[in-house]
C-alpha cells in the first residue's frame, strides 16, 4: 500500500528528534535541510514507488487532485512541504530566524502595589539554546519550525491513512461483487 512512504515518515520522525536535540546553529541548519528533503520525499516515494501498483496509483492520483483542488485546506503541503524544500534545495534560502538566539518582545501586565493600577511594561527576552526557531514568513509565520514540521508529518500521516482506507474499501467492494 504505502509501505515505503511510511518508512520515509519514520525517518522524518528521527530527523525531528535530531532537530530537537541539536543546539549548534550550523549543524541544526544541515539537519533542517535534510529533514525538509525527507519530508518532501514522502510524496515522491508515494507516487513513484508505492504508486507502481496501478490500484495504489489511482488512489494517490485522487488524493493529489484533491490537494490541488483544495489548496487552502492543504496549505501545509503547498506552502510548507513543497515551498520550503524548494527554498532550500533550489536556492539554499532558509525561511527561519538566522541567529543563535531569538529576542522575543513581550508585554508584561502588572498591578502597581501602591495604587492598584494595571500597567503594561514592554520587555525583550532573549531565548537561547535553540528552544525557539521561528518561521519568518508565510505558512505558520512566527511558529517554531519544529512544530510546523510536526504538523506536516501529521498531515502526511492523515493523507496516507486516507489513501490506505480508500484502497481497503475498494478491495472490500471488489470482494463483495
Amino acid at each position: 500500500m504505502t509501505r515505503l512512504a511510511r518508512q520515509v515518515i519514520a525517518d522524518c520522525e528521527i530527523a525531528l528528534e535530531m532537530l530537537e536535540a541539536q543546539h549548534d546553529l550550523a549543524r541544526w541548519r544541515v539537519h533542517w535541510a535534510g529533514a525538509l528533503a525527507l519530508l518532501r520525499a514522502v510524496g515522491h516515494v508515494l507516487q513513484k514507488v508505492d504508486g507502481a501498483n496501478p490500484k495504489v496509483r489511482r488512489q494517490i492520483d485522487v488524493a493529489y487532485d484533491r490537494w490541488k483542488a483544495q489548496r487552502t485546506e492543504n496549505a501545509i503541503f503547498w506552502e510548507f512541504i513543497e515551498q520550503e524544500r524548494n527554498n532550500i534545495l533550489k536556492e539554499y534560502r532558509f525561511n527561519l530566524h538566522p541567529l543563535d538566539h531569538v529576542d522575543v518582545a513581550v508585554m508584561l501586565t502588572v498591578r502597581q502595589p501602591d495604587t492598584g493600577n494595571i500597567v503594561q511594561i514592554p520587555q525583550i527576552i532573549p531565548i537561547e539554546e535553540n528552544i525557539y526557531r521561528p518561521v519568518l514568513d508565510g505558512h505558520s509565520e512566527g511558529d517554531d519550525a519544529r512544530d510546523v514540521y510536526q504538523e506536516a508529518l501529521d498531515w502526511w500521516d492523515a493523507e496516507l491513512t486516507a489513501i490506505e482506507r480508500a484502497l481497503s474499501e475498494s478491495s472490500d467492494a471488489n470482494i463483495r461483487s
